[in-house]
C-alpha cells in the first residue's frame, strides 16, 4: 500500500507505526466498530455495556469501552454463551434504530442525518448477524486469533 521511501518523507510516520494498523485482527476491528459511533452508528456507553454483561452472566468492572467488550467476548465464549450476547446486541441496535425514527417522526428536518446513522446501525446489524451465522459453522473449542 504505501512504500518504504513515502512513509520516510513523513518524519511523523514511521514503518513500525504503519503496520501496527495493519496488524490490527479481525476481532480488534468488530471491537472498534463497536466502540466507535461514526462508525457503527449506535453509540453503547459503559452502562449499557455491563448491562451486556449482565444479560449474558458475567460482571464486568466499568473501565475502557473497548476493554470492557473484549472481556464480554471472551467470557461469553468461555461460557458457551456467544449466541447470546450477540442476539442482545442485535436487540440492542435495533432499540437505538427505533430511537432514530422515532426522532425523525418528531422532526421531520432531521431526517437526512438520522438516515445516515440509520444505515450505520443497520450495516453493523448485518455484521453481528452474519457473525452469528459463522459462529454456528465453527467447532465450540474455535476461539479466533487474539481472543484467548
Amino acid at each position: 500500500m504505501f512504500k518504504d521511501e513515502d512513509l520516510m518523507k513523513n518524519p511523523f510516520q514511521s514503518n513500525a507505526k504503519f503496520m501496527q494498523y495493519q496488524e490490527q485482527s479481525e476481532f480488534e476491528k468488530i471491537l472498534g466498530t463497536l466502540t466507535t459511533p461514526a462508525k457503527s452508528g449506535i453509540y453503547m456507553s459503559r452502562y449499557d455495556i455491563r448491562d451486556l454483561a449482565a444479560a449474558v452472566g458475567v460482571e464486568v468492572s466499568i473501565r475502557d469501552r473497548k476493554e470492557m467488550l473484549k472481556d464480554i467476548f471472551i467470557y461469553a465464549k468461555q461460557m458457551d454463551k456467544l449466541e447470546d450476547m450477540l442476539d442482545y446486541i442485535i436487540n440492542f441496535i435495533d432499540y437505538r434504530v427505533g430511537q432514530y425514527r422515532e426522532i425523525i417522526d418528531n422532526f421531520p428536518h432531521s431526517r437526512d442525518f438520522m438516515e445516515s446513522w440509520i444505515k450505520k446501525a443497520e450495516r453493523l446489524k448485518a455484521l453481528i448477524e452474519n457473525m452469528k451465522k459463522e459462529l454456528k459453522m465453527y467447532p465450540k473449542d474455535f476461539l479466533p486469533p487474539n481472543m484467548g
